[in-house]
């Protein structure tokens, strides 16, 4: 394959993501915005296979802020002890929880900046929640973006941050939900960070990893 620019690098790219993934969809199972929040919080450092597990259980009995702002710690943290972290976990979303409540009239922030106001709501986790309920222009740069980006050559980044960055500058018309969806599931099936399929990826001639 011939050399590419960037441009013409990212479109190739997402052109072929789009076939691989036509219909992509978040795999977190949630009824609310609010539960979005807390099952995004629960997959900090786990599946969302856990996750969905966790909460299916956990929002039969708890769905609202004021549900979980009344909720002891010991009990959200027996919900929750599966997802690891589950103290601090529980500890943040109680107290975001309480200022939901109090602050918000139990509703959520519109933009990722208010978001990462919240206990708990770190820039990861306020770009995904917010690209979703409020079609807002950021992406959320969890483990999965992080390496495929960097990987394909997309970005040359340290760690999230330097990444986002960098796609921001380098790519504004990939600023949304579908670019981060995209990025996840093909980092969550084909470009694991351990045995990754590269006799199966069309991306092989573009990917840095791949090369090296």
């Amino acid at each position: 394959m011939k050399s590419l620019d960037k441009q013409q690098k990212i479109k190739t790219i997402f052109e072929e993501l789009n076939k691989l993934f036509p219909e992509p969809y978040c795999e977190l199972k949630y009824s609310s915005d609010f539960e979005l929040l807390v099952a995004v919080i629960l997959s900090a450092q786990c599946t969302d296979k856990r996750v969905n597990q966790v909460t299916s259980e956990l929002f039969k009995n708890f769905k609202t802020p004021n549900d979980f702002a009344n909720i002891s710690q010991e009990t959200l943290e027996k919900y929750i002890y599966s997802t690891g972290f589950f103290r601090n976990k529980a500890k943040n979303i109680i107290s975001t929880s309480k200022i939901l409540v109090e602050k918000f009239n139990s509703e959520l922030p519109k933009s990722s900046a208010e978001l990462m106001q919240l206990p708990g709501v770190g820039r990861k986790v306020a770009n995904v929640v917010s690209s979703i309920i409020n079609n807002e222009s950021v992406v959320g740069v969890d483990t999965h973006f992080f390496r495929v980006a960097n990987r394909l050559g997309l970005v040359n980044a340290k760690n999230p941050l330097d990444t986002e960055k960098q796609w921001i500058k380098n790519y504004p018309n990939y600023l949304n939900h579908q670019t981060h969806l995209l990025l996840v599931l093909f980092g969550r099936y084909y470009c694991s960070a351990k045995n990754p399929k590269c006799q199966l990826c069309k991306f092989k001639e573009l990917c840095n990893y791949y090369k090296g």
